[in-house]
């Protein structure tokens, strides 16, 4: 993918911040435009990391271990790419073969060294610099500022988030792709959808059609629920659809190393429920429906919020929800701000991807999440989940 690295130089210029030091792998992806391999699999800082300069003439610097470094350099990015040692060993063929004497260095050079020499040489050491907090573990915190004392640390890990809000159309292409396989996945599991099926076997049909497009792999948390299953967290189990219960499945998929993920509703009640339990789905399918048909650029969220939420009250006075949908970008977090609540004044952009919901979950019964994926256009809204019925 194109690095976005121009966009958060925007942002730190606007925040009047210098440079960032990026730690976690799905804002490293951000930046570059691809994944650290190891970095990702492992979730620990220091496996990779990237620094960028909030002045427009400097190129960010890229910090990679030596067992990755050439297929960073491959990529012909516009970075300064740099690498540090590991355990991995990598020789050529005539060191290996002892036709080259191989001259061990006398201090490997960690990805923490070349962190420090890199923020130095960029004239970083003393400014204000962004650190991502919500992924640094305290003991890496008090290594930076050890390390570079005379740095002032700033917290910006919800700048990535504001900036990851509005997607760029190579991002929406992506999300447009996901959400393809998401709507033929429940279409499929919709089919299956009869009295003594089990979460379990409605779940293994959602994930061979995710595993099956090549493209994406399941989320390990989607969720399929059978009846008093619904109202509550869980993954799917051996509990087999009832007559009259109401069948839940609320999950996605996930883009992988690409890192972007979806998150979907889709609630069926089987025949012989509650009357008044068809009367609550239809007010919040109209509800949800009601939000994307007023969906706009420039609405409030608080607006947006209001129009799904108060329709559901006139009808069933004692619903409380604290939100009513949120944006979404890259894992491992689905839902991200900015909320769709009524505390939320920021307004809807073109570009924006939302999960809008309308969820009702009742004790000892079950629950209701009707949600889709919605992208926010120049005039208005699309759905970009609409192939997966919302009724058997």
């Amino acid at each position: 993918m194109e690095p976005k690295y121009n966009r958060i130089k925007e942002l730190l210029r606007e925040k009047r911040i210098d440079g960032v030091i990026v730690s976690s792998p799905e804002n490293f992806h951000y930046i570059a435009g691809f994944a650290a391999h190891q970095h990702t699999v492992s979730r620990q800082p220091g496996m990779a990391y990237a620094v960028v300069d909030a002045r427009e003439d400097v190129l960010p610097r890229i910090i990679s271990m030596d067992f990755e470094i050439q297929a960073f350099k491959e990529r012909k990015s516009p970075f300064i790419i740099k690498k540090y040692d590991t355990w991995v060993g990598v020789k050529t063929w005539s060191e290996i073969t002892g036709e080259v004497n191989c001259q061990e260095p006398a201090a490997r050079e960690s990805s923490l060294d070349v962190l420090f020499a890199s923020v130095r040489e960029m004239a970083l050491a003393d400014k204000t610099v962004g650190i991502e907090l919500s992924y640094l573990p305290a003991d890496y915190w008090r290594l930076l500022c050890e390390k570079l004392p005379e740095a002032k640390f700033v917290n910006v890990s919800d700048l990535f988030v504001y900036a990851r809000s509005v997607k760029t159309p190579e991002e929406i292409q992506v999300f447009r792709r996901l959400c393809d396989v998401v709507d033929k996945a429940l279409t499929e599991v919709s089919k299956k959808i009869e009295v003594g099926v089990s979460e379990r076997e409605l779940a293994a049909v959602f994930r061979g059609c995710a595993i099956e497009s090549g493209f994406c792999a399941p989320s390990s948390w989607s969720m399929f629920a059978a009846g008093l299953n619904g109202a509550r967290l869980g993954l799917p189990g051996e509990r087999r659809i009832a007559r009259g219960d109401i069948v839940k499945f609320d999950g996605g998929v996930n883009a992988e190393f690409d890192f972007y993920t979806t998150d979907t509703s889709r609630s069926w009640i089987m025949e012989g429920a509650d009357p008044l339990l068809y009367k609550l789905k239809d007010r919040l399918y109209a509800a949800q429906r009601k939000m994307i048909s007023v969906a706009k650029p420039g609405l409030p969220m608080s607006k947006l919020f209001d129009a799904g939420y108060s329709y559901v009250k006139e009808a069933f006075p004692n619903y409380r929800r604290g939100h009513m949908g949120h944006s979404i970008s890259m894992g491992p977090a689905t839902a991200e701000s900015p909320y769709i609540s009524p505390e939320e004044t920021r307004t809807l952009e073109p570009g924006m991807i939302l999960a809008i919901e309308a969820p009702c979950y009742i004790k000892n019964i079950g629950g209701f999440n009707i949600e889709d994926m919605v992208l926010i256009t120049e005039n208005g809204a699309e759905i970009l989940t609409p192939g997966a019925p919302h009724y058997l």
